[in-house]
């Protein structure tokens, strides 16, 4: 029925499945250079954490809704693994977010009027 067998498996569609892969992996890979301390002070600022991390969260929406539509416009079965991996995806965004809050050294404060 398709141009390449690929597409369709146990009739569910994955053709879009590589490409919530390729975000679950950057989000990994965003959470294990926070955990470098070298590439953490150096690479890593809030801005480039949260950016990275709203943008996955935010493809990986796009993928999965056109993926529903898809599926239901060629009358083929949802496929779980592709709604494992985006809810994979939004946990490691919001936890990468939170590590990045929760592990960066805290500024000491001038206690100068305390003293």
């Amino acid at each position: 029925m398709y141009t390449y067998s690929s597409f369709e498996s146990f009739g569910t569609f994955t053709l879009l499945r590589p490409i919530l892969f390729l975000l679950l992996g950057v989000a990994l890979i965003l959470c294990i250079a926070q955990l470098i301390p070298k590439i953490r002070t150096h690479l890593l600022n809030g801005f480039a954490v949260i950016s990275l991390s709203l943008v996955t969260i935010a493809v990986a929406v796009q993928v999965v809704y056109y993926h529903a539509i898809i599926v239901d416009e060629i009358g083929l079965g949802g496929d779980a693994i592709s709604l494992y991996l985006f809810i994979a995806i939004a946990f490691m965004g919001v936890m990468n977010v939170l590590l990045y809050l929760f592990t960066r050294p805290r500024k000491k404060q001038d206690s100068a009027f305390l003293q």
